[in-house]
């Protein structure tokens, strides 16, 4: 078994649902950190899930502000996905990263 400290995920979320991340189809994610940030002139809405389950739902995000999620300890398994959507185009960044364990 190795441990494989990385970024999972960073970019700007989309209008529509999109899986940021898969775990491999031999591993445990061991997720250590994400961080929401909106860029965007008005408040945003984000909603981010973990495989199926919502983290955060419709959330909104004031101007020029973050929210990190509390997600340290949170584990996934095998072929698990982490998705999320912003509500407005190209407002919302997000950094996720983890302990993957094959």
């Amino acid at each position: 078994m190795g441990d494989s400290f990385k970024v999972l995920a960073q970019g700007t979320l989309t209008t529509s649902s999109a899986t940021l991340y898969t775990v491999t189809s031999s591993g445990t994610l061991l997720l250590s950190f994400c961080s929401l940030c909106n860029k965007y002139s008005a408040a945003a809405t984000v909603t981010l899930k973990l495989n199926s389950a919502n983290l955060t739902f419709g959330k909104s995000i004031a101007t020029a502000d973050g929210l990190i999620l509390p997600v340290q300890g949170a584990i996934l398994t095998a072929g698990a996905t982490i998705a999320g959507l912003a509500g407005t185009a190209s407002a919302i960044d997000y950094y996720i990263c983890g302990d993957e364990v094959t």
